[in-house]
């Protein structure tokens, strides 16, 4: 359809009088016509002829040259497309070649077939020169451009319009509201040369210009409030949608509007402003479909980004090349998956687990009132943790006495169950005497022999159910002890045990798993990012029993996770540290809230396999002293016969199991933690960007598939496409380089696509149609010239998005009346000459004022705006 515009505007952009110029005449009608078959994507190529590049098209052929620069006589191409029996493009794409694009492709050749870039692949020029036309006229130099092509086309001018029209028009544009009556009347009566000027000073300053403004943007962005997909489930991510409001409000330039979207969390100094910016990159769909694949996901969710950020801020299709190299703009796909690499290295899960829980990474954004509850929550909580630690120096007092005692007796307080699984009886084993767990068997788990008596074995399906244990949220202590025996290793993760909320798609809660034979343990809202989490660093014994301990201090921090193998601490390695909120996000589950399972869960991997045997379960994170005593059930009693030798171990179970003030200090900081969990819960979060601790590869993906092989050959880094200008890496390739490359002066697309953007919403369409499109198969601008010095203006200005709008909205150009006449129905239908002013908001001016005149409501002063028929008289 763009054709037709670019015809209109052959004189002004393309005069017979000059060369045929390749970027601008020649390569539409390559792209159109002939790239599918002879572009860049080497797939799809037919006949081993390559059109888009000079060494394709002049490369010897069996019969010949597709093109022989200065003779289009000997030019296969020209013969084949006028071939009547078999011609190029072939009948079945339904495309044919015009005789006057014939024409051009002809006196090209003749002229020498000089190749070159796509226009908008061009460099900024360095300097526009403004045409010295129209000098009655304008008001500003973007004025004599399009006074320019109007004389080209033997058209003048519109007349200027009327001083309330104008009001009501550039009202609307800029803040999307009508304006008022006292507006008008104060515009009406300003009869000073500052007038016009100040109209747009005040209505740039008004708050609803920012709104105005992030409806396109937002657009752009893709934002939504909901994550999309079959649930649809609301996404808190207007934080981010008034980011950008406010952001244009304060006028934030240009360049680090960009910035901050793309890697806020990167730029120097990066505030909670800047990182909620970073939102923009997260407003993609999300999937919490059961059975759905995690990775899958990941991968569509980068997918996303890339592409979001070629339209939005590139103005490119780079969507084209995820599956193959770009069929029409120079775009390969391994330069789509070097983009990727930017976008895919953050560690967020894939799915979403509810609309109660924010994808991670996520932002907490406390109000200021929040802010100032938030320190005094923290200040406490920062007591406590001190007071905990002074507790534990003044036990070792009072140890001295216990200790003189000479207790002799093996007790670990608060152990709340116990079973050795040997004795079965009506689907429930036996436990500790005064015990109100019951434990029982899920589906068909085997009684078989086990480390000692009875054990029981699961077949990944089945598994066992504690219920009746008190509920558990993160600030309540526990130590779980267990034998198990690993007969399979399976290097997938597999289920020990969990008590969780949540479905294939995600959980959150506590959790334990074995990964070919190392084991992990997790306290989590959300994984990967909102949660603590540790492995150890050495496998457990297989097809052989091993005693297990897992407590949990209930703080918030890997210090207070550990992990015991054989009795003894296990070395471990921290693989998440930063837990907010509460991490039973689904409230209150009623009566199974306790409710503990081992070696299942639904829709996961069970411990196929598996042996399970000797449970027991604390309320209380235990001493090391104590789960040794779980493993052996001498410890206790081997040190208490030798306290001199087994002091250390002595005073931090003293402390731990029998110290009333330890105790009570105990029970505070847990109550702190409690305290600071549920002020975290009140607060905002949206989810960012945050760069993985470990980069994590990105590779070429075979038609874009997120399983295809992922092997060393095919794997990339970062990168921008090589057609552009080449990334200065200055201290890391990360997004915050990337985003400098985009606003760099180098750049030659992004400056062009926000003034094309930006002249779309006040004109209806942009100098180039196609604003996301600046490729070979998108709209040619109808007046280059013209958006090369908008462009240039705008970088050299600072990026400062008010002083653009207001020099387009005081220009002559935009002041026109939108009135049509036969002559410019006739010459310019869709005003892409811009020989009259805009009117695209509202139905045409003079089918209401007919109306209006019509019923009497028209204010009889010649040219005054209508009456209200509201107003008091």
């Amino acid at each position: 359809m763009w054709f037709t515009g670019a015809a209109i505007l052959a004189s002004n952009w393309a005069p017979q009088t000059t060369k045929v110029n390749f970027a601008r005449e020649i390569l539409p009608i390559l792209s159109d016509k002939c790239f599918l078959c002879h572009g860049p994507d080497p797939s799809g190529r037919k006949a081993g002829l390559r059109l888009d590049t000079s060494d394709g098209a002049f490369a010897k052929r069996d019969d010949g040259f597709a093109i022989v620069p200065g003779n289009p006589d000997r030019s296969l191409i020209l013969k084949r497309i006028k071939d009547h029996d078999a011609p190029m493009p072939p009948l079945s794409s339904g495309k044919t070649l015009t005789p006057a694009e014939i024409a051009t492709l002809t006196r090209w050749i003749k002229e020498g077939a000089k190749y070159g870039k796509l226009w908008s692949f061009e460099s900024l020029p360095t300097k526009v020169t403004v045409p010295a036309v129209g000098s009655g006229w304008a008001k500003d130099d973007l004025d004599r451009f399009i006074y320019r092509s109007l004389a080209a086309a033997k058209l003048t001018p519109s007349k200027e319009s009327q001083r309330w029209r104008w009001l009501r028009r550039v009202t609307l544009d800029l803040t999307g509201l009508p304006p008022t009556e006292a507006e008008i009347a104060a515009f009406e009566s300003d009869t000073t040369a500052k007038a016009y000027d100040k109209v747009v000073d005040r209505l740039l300053a008004s708050p609803h210009f920012g709104e105005r403004l992030a409806i396109d943007w937002l657009d752009a962005a893709r934002y939504s409030d909901s994550y999309g997909y079959q649930s649809d489930l609301i996404a808190p991510n207007w934080p981010y949608r008034d980011w950008v409001v406010r952001s244009f409000n304060q006028n934030l330039s240009y360049d680090k509007f960009l910035t901050y979207q793309l890697a806020g969390d990167l730029v120097p100094g990066a505030t909670r402003d800047s990182i909620l910016a970073t939102a923009y990159n997260r407003l993609h769909r999300q999937s919490n479909e059961g059975g759905s694949i995690p990775e899958e996901f990941k991968t569509e969710y980068a997918v996303d980004r890339v592409d979001t950020f070629g339209t939005s801020m590139l103005g490119l299709t780079l969507g084209c090349a995820r599956c193959h190299d770009h069929k029409y703009d120079p775009i390969k796909q391994k330069d789509y998956y070097q983009l990727f690499a930017y976008f895919n290295s953050i560690e967020e899960f894939g799915l979403l687990l509810s609309s109660e829980i924010v994808p991670t990474p996520s932002l907490l954004l406390p109000t200021p009132e929040q802010e100032v509850k938030g320190k005094r929550v923290m200040e406490k909580v920062k007591k406590l943790r001190e007071a905990r630690t002074d507790a534990r120096k003044a036990a070792d007092l009072r140890y001295v006495s216990w200790i003189a005692k000479h207790p002799s007796k093996s007790e670990i307080p608060d152990l709340l169950v116990r079973t050795n699984l040997d004795t079965f009886a009506n689907g429930k084993f036996a436990v500790s005497e005064g015990s109100k767990v019951v434990v029982e068997k899920i589906s068909s788990a085997k009684v078989v022999p086990g480390h000692t008596g009875s054990a029981v074995e699961f077949d990944g399906d089945n598994g066992l159910a504690l219920r009746g244990l008190p509920g558990r949220e993160r600030w309540d202590a526990f130590t779980w002890s267990f034998w198990i025996n690993d007969t399979q290793r399976q290097r997938k993760p597999i289920v020990l045990m969990h008590r969780t909320g949540g479905t294939d798609v995600g959980f959150c809660g506590f959790d334990m798993v074995l990964e070919d034979g190392f084991l992990t343990a997790r306290v989590m809202r959300h994984w990967p990012g909102n949660a603590v989490a540790i492995r150890t660093k050495t496998r457990i014994a297989r097809n052989d029993w091993t005693h297990v301990g897992w407590s949990w201090d209930g703080g918030d921090s890997a210090d207070g996770l550990k992990l015991y193998v054989g009795g003894k601490p296990a070395s471990t390695s921290v693989l998440q540290n930063s837990l907010w909120k509460k991490i039973n996000a689904y409230g209150d589950l009623g009566p199974s809230r306790g409710d503990w399972s081992f070696a299942q869960r639904f829709r996961e991997l069970g411990f196929k396999g598996g042996k399970l045997d000797d449970i027991a379960f604390a309320d209380r994170a235990l001493s090391e002293l104590e789960v040794q005593d779980l493993y052996d059930g001498t410890a206790i009693t081997r040190a208490l016969s030798d306290p001199g030798k087994h002091e250390r171990e002595l005073k931090t179970y003293y402390a731990s199991a029998f110290d009333t003030e330890s105790r009570a200090i105990e029970a505070g900081f847990h109550k702190g933690m409690q305290d600071l969990a549920n002020y975290q819960e009140q607060l905002r979060e949206i989810s960012v960007m945050q760069e993985s601790k470990v980069n994590i590869p990105a590779y070429v993906l075979a038609r874009g598939q997120y399983d295809s092989p992922k092997t060393e050959k095919n794997r990339v880094t970062r990168g921008v496409p090589g057609a552009l200008p080449p990334l200065n890496v200055k201290i890391k390739n990360d997004r915050l380089a990337l985003a400098n490359w985009t606003t760099d002066s180098k750049n030659p697309l992004t400056s062009r696509v926000a003034v094309n953007r930006y002249w779309q919403l006040l004109f209806g369409s942009g100098l180039v149609e196609s604003a996301e499109n600046f490729g070979t198969q998108g709209a040619p601008p109808t007046h280059p010239e013209l958006l090369d010095f908008l462009a240039r203006r705008f970088r050299d200005s600072g990026w400062d998005v008010k002083k653009f709008f207001k020099q387009v909205v005081l220009s002559a150009t935009y002041r026109q009346d939108s009135s049509s006449t036969p002559k410019l129905r006739l010459a310019d239908p869709l005003n892409r000459l811009y020989s009259r002013g805009p009117s695209h908001r509202l139905p045409a001016e003079s089918i209401r004022d007919t109306v209006l005149a019509a019923s009497g409501l028209l204010n009889p002063a010649a040219g005054g705006p209508p009456v209200n028929p509201y107003q008091p008289k």
